[in-house]
């Protein structure tokens, strides 16, 4: 299901971190106020100081909440960068500029008790010409007895927090007799490749399929990855398996049952294919197998292989067509198995990785019409996706198109629960 214009209503807040690249949006931004009394999983937190509405026994309405007064004696005036009704007249963001068509969030009055998630609107910007003036603010609710007050359950999710999906990786790497640096580099690499990822903010697993061992020909990952002494962790499996120069896709496939239990069930799959040589096994037939496996559609195919001539890479024994196939069909990731740098190569995998895992399970299923997508720059702009996301309402799960979200930037999802809606 696809929402590309959901209305506003209250919602919670969820702040996740993303390190990906390129924007789109409606171009409309607002700055939240950091009294709000909406908790958030960033730094903007709410004004634990002003009780919920009831906790202390009087309910403030419409009618005897205090009307703001300006502290220098100036007239009150309103203030475009916030969603409020700063002077005070009953009307939020009147005279303001804007993109005719675009939306955002409102709040009938500027008091405490007249923030948060029971209490956001929507204001549409009506024009006809390149600017155009905010509307009413439509749809919020204001306080009210708590009997009536169906809204103020919402409160009770304010804790939640969306899941980003999880990442596993499934490592092969064909370790015959031409392949010594290229082993080498493996091990020194891996660990950086892991950080990148724990950097990102991923939940991520590593698999490695390849022959264990401290030889020139062997793979010995060391700590904090793996274990001590070539052993396991709790991040890391290695399957010591003999990858020869043409078997990597079939070892991957016969050694299934030794992993799969390594996998969980609602993560994203990566392989990555380390050869100087070109795979027996036809690009269709590890597809088909692969994409059957549970969980394994949709997975992500990288390599790292040959994919010029002997000329530019005298060591290569052939061009890695098939793998080069698979990586072009699941618009994967690609490196020189020649190239001298690879810790370039293992950082800017392990980014792709993390571009590409842009989805978030809800912690409660979700009203879909009030689910909103915001991507926060690093200097704090905030700013609503009308496009560019998709919410899968069968899995509760919100998938962003990584295109969509710039380089250091976090994707910020509200939403108010289904089953809290009033």
């Amino acid at each position: 299901m696809r929402l590309t214009d959901p209305h506003a209503h209250a919602r919670t807040c969820l702040t996740l971190l993303a390190l990906v690249a390129a924007a789109c949006s409606d171009g409309s931004e607002f700055e939240p106020p950091t009294n709000a009394d909406v908790r958030r999983t960033d730094a903007t937190a709410f004004d634990s100081t002003t009780p919920p509405i009831g906790e202390d026994g009087a309910t403030p309405t419409p009618t005897d909440a205090p009307t703001p007064t300006p502290t220098d004696g100036a007239a009150a005036v309103e203030n475009c960068s916030t969603p409020f009704d700063d002077n005070g007249d009953g009307v939020a963001n009147e005279g303001c500029a804007c993109m005719p068509g675009a939306t955002q969030m409102c709040f009938e009055r500027t008091e405490p008790q007249f923030r948060g998630m029971c209490r956001m609107g929507t204001q549409r910007c009506t024009g006809s010409g390149e600017f155009g003036t905010w509307g009413p603010c439509e749809s919020s609710w204001l306080p009210l007895p708590d009997f009536m007050n169906e809204c103020e359950a919402t409160q009770r999710f304010d804790d939640t927090m969306a899941t980003r999906v999880p990442v596993d990786i499934i490592w092969f790497i064909d370790t015959s007799g031409s392949m010594v640096e290229e082993t080498r580099n493996l091990n020194a690499n891996l660990n950086r490749f892991a950080s990148t990822l724990a950097m990102s903010g991923l939940d991520y697993r590593v698999i490695m399929i390849g022959t264990r061992g401290t030889g020139s020909l062997q793979v010995c990952v060391p700590p904090p990855l793996a274990g001590a002494s070539c052993a396991d962790g709790p991040r890391f499996r290695h399957v010591n398996a003999n990858v020869a120069s043409t078997n990597g896709l079939s070892i991957v496939v016969n050694t299934y049952p030794m992993w799969r239990d390594f996998l969980r069930p609602t993560s994203q799959k990566f392989f990555v294919a380390v050869t100087d040589d070109e795979s027996s096994m036809p690009a269709n037939t590890f597809h088909t197998t692969a994409s059957a496996w549970p969980g394994f559609t949709g997975y992500v195919f990288n390599s790292i292989v040959g994919y010029e001539s002997r000329t530019d890479c005298p060591t290569l024994a052939r061009r890695g067509s098939v793998y080069l196939d698979l990586t072009m069909r699941t618009m994967g990731d690609k490196a020189r198995v020649c190239a001298t740098d690879w810790s370039t190569i293992f950082t800017s995998f392990a980014m792709g990785i993390a571009r590409r895992t842009t989805a978030w399970a809800l912690a409660q299923p979700a009203r879909a019409d009030t689910i909103q997508v915001w991507i926060v720059t690093a200097a704090g702009v905030r700013t609503r996706l009308t496009m560019g996301w998709t919410y899968d309402m069968a899995a509760n799960r919100v998938t962003v198109d990584p295109a969509v979200i710039p380089m250091g930037a976090r994707v910020e999802i509200i939403y108010r629960p289904a089953a809290a809606s009033p």
